[in-house]
Formats: structure tokens, C-alpha cells, sequence
């Protein structure tokens, strides 16, 4: 019997190897290993979670109710600091809220406004950019209108002479 209480080899015990607490390396060496038998299946890495971890609202009761005529015990004054700590917790995470609300809803505005300006702005380059082109193209019509009227002017002049001439020659012939 003293053989079986004795025994100072892992390999004889019946019960196996002996555990013990793993150390973070030889934790994360058992995680790869696992994984790597695994190779072709997909592992899931979970994301970030979207909210903040906060303080849960207060629950609605009481659970240390005295009686009227019992006094503050020794622990009333911890349960009072707990619940005076998860209170102030409580009020200056909704400061912290309504003030990330309060500068979102600002920069929001502040962004709205810029884009207003930016498209007022935008607006008046355009309209001056058009009444440049409708300048130009007014310019240019008028012009080809002017060179039009100096040509006319021109061939009525060419075309007077020539009239003049022709009655001249005609004039010529006859005597």
C-alpha cells in the first residue's frame, strides 16, 4: 500500500500527467496550436463594441429599508457611499452625453453652414462666369455683324461703281 501512496512519477499515477496553471505563454502557444490544426476554417474575430460600457440606470427599489424607529447601523454609511458613487456615475455620464449630443449637433450646424456658403459662393462665380460668356458671345455677334454691314457697305460700294461704270461704257457705246 505504500507503493501506491509513494509513487513520485507522472507516468505511473493512474489519474495521468499532473495539471497545472498554465502561464501566459504556454496559454497562448495552446491557443495557436488549436488554431493551427484548424487551418482551413475561417476564425471569427469579434469587432468593437459600439457603445460604452456605462452605469446601469438605478433600479427602482430599495433593498435596505429600515424601520422607523431602528438608527444607522456601522455598514449604512458604506451602503450610502455606494449609492451616492453609482448616483454621481450616473449624473455625470448624462453630462458627458448630452454634451457629446450638444457639440455634435454644433459641428453638424457649423458644416451646414460652410456648405451654404460654399454653394452661395459657387452660385455667384457661376452667374459671373455666364454673363462673361454672354458678354463675349454678344461681343462676337455684334462683330461679325459689324464686319457683315462694312462688307455690304463695301459690295453696295463695289456695286455702285460698277453700276456707274457699266452706265458709263453704255454711255461710251452709244456715241
Amino acid at each position: 500500500m505504500s507503493d501506491t501512496k509513494n509513487r513520485s512519477s507522472d507516468d505511473e499515477s493512474p489519474a495521468g500527467p499532473k495539471k497545472h496553471h498554465f502561464t501566459p505563454l504556454e496559454l497562448q502557444r495552446k491557443q495557436l496550436d488549436k488554431l493551427l490544426e484548424k487551418i482551413d476554417k475561417p476564425v471569427h474575430i469579434p469587432g468593437r463594441p459600439n457603445q460604452k460600457k456605462g452605469n446601469k440606470e438605478p433600479k427602482d427599489y430599495v433593498k435596505n429599508v429600515q424601520g422607523s424607529s431602528a438608527g444607522a447601523g456601522s455598514g449604512e454609511f458604506h451602503v450610502y457611499r455606494a449609492g451616492r458613487r453609482r448616483e454621481y456615475a450616473r449624473l455625470k455620464n448624462m453630462e458627458l452625453e448630452s454634451k457629446e449630443e450638444r457639440e455634435q449637433r454644433e459641428y453638424e450646424e457649423k458644416i451646414q453652414e460652410m456648405r451654404t456658403q460654399d454653394e452661395e459662393k459657387t452660385e455667384k462665380n457661376r452667374t459671373k462666369r455666364q454673363r462673361r460668356k454672354q458678354r463675349a458671345a454678344n461681343n462676337k455677334l455684334s462683330k461679325r455683324k459689324a464686319e457683315d454691314r462694312s462688307s455690304d457697305e463695301d459690295k453696295d460700294e463695289d456695286d455702285g461703281e460698277d453700276k456707274k461704270r457699266s452706265k458709263h461704257d453704255s454711255d461710251n457705246d452709244e456715241q
